[in-house]
């Protein structure tokens, strides 16, 4: 009965805002509410963001509340998730759905860009290598980060011993062109662009089977793209 009777109390305070003067914004209805309880079954990030695609002043302020359940939530079941302020930090729906967006990218460091965009580099920097080779080493560096049977970092990967002739022979060291720096990006804000269990790139086919590859004309050599 709590269930039904929360929304058909928002639907009311819509519907009564213009005869009460209530600012039409997303933070003037959650300033005349209080939030003392919450769904434990509802994803309300994803009730936020259908808010947001309504697009409408009533639909951002009742995003306003479902963002305050959803903050009541984070803290009364001790989650690791972040509480947020978008509906009063932002103003706009488009606003809104764009920090959510950027704060839901994968973090990463510097010094993770600058490692991966080398590795890249001297694996596949070729000005005629494509940038979907160039994304397959990157990737395979990804999913052994990811993997249970790999170090748990970007560098710990590059650098794991007998692993990576780059580190051995210093082109590890050599910099990276843009476009490689652009592709080392777009998978460290997007992900590995192959299966998980690809972790193996060789000049030979390794591991349990063969993915891809890609054979480069020029040098008359081929990368291996394998499952572990």
């Amino acid at each position: 009965m709590r269930k039904r009777f929360i929304p058909a109390l928002l639907a009311a305070l819509l519907l009564c805002m213009p005869m009460l003067g209530l600012q039409a914004s997303a933070k003037g209805l959650s300033d005349y509410i209080t939030v003392t309880g919450f769904d434990p079954k509802l994803n309300y990030m994803v009730e936020m963001k259908r808010t947001l695609a309504d697009g409408s002043a009533y639909a951002l302020q009742v995003g306003a509340i479902y963002e305050q359940q959803r903050n009541l939530k984070i803290r009364q079941e001790g989650s690791e998730y972040p509480e947020t302020s978008y509906f009063t930090d932002y103003t706009t729906a488009a606003e809104i759905l764009a920090a959510i967006e950027r704060d839901s990218r994968p973090k990463y460091t510097d010094e993770d860009l600058d490692l991966l965009a080398r590795i890249i580099n001297a694996e596949a920097g070729c000005d005629w290598i494509p940038d979907w080779v160039q994304r397959m080493v990157g990737s395979v560096v990804l999913n052994r980060v990811n993997s249970e049977h790999f170090p748990n970092s970007i560098r710990e990967v590059i650098y794991q011993p007998g692993q990576y002739g780059p580190v051995y022979n210093g082109s590890i060291h050599w910099t990276p062109s843009q476009r490689v720096v652009d592709n080392a990006r777009y998978l460290l804000e997007n992900g590995s662009i192959c299966p998980p269990n690809v972790t193996g790139q060789c000049g030979m086919i390794t591991g349990s089977g063969l993915y891809t590859s890609y054979y480069d004309s020029i040098l008359g050599t081929t990368i291996y793209f394998c499952y572990t």
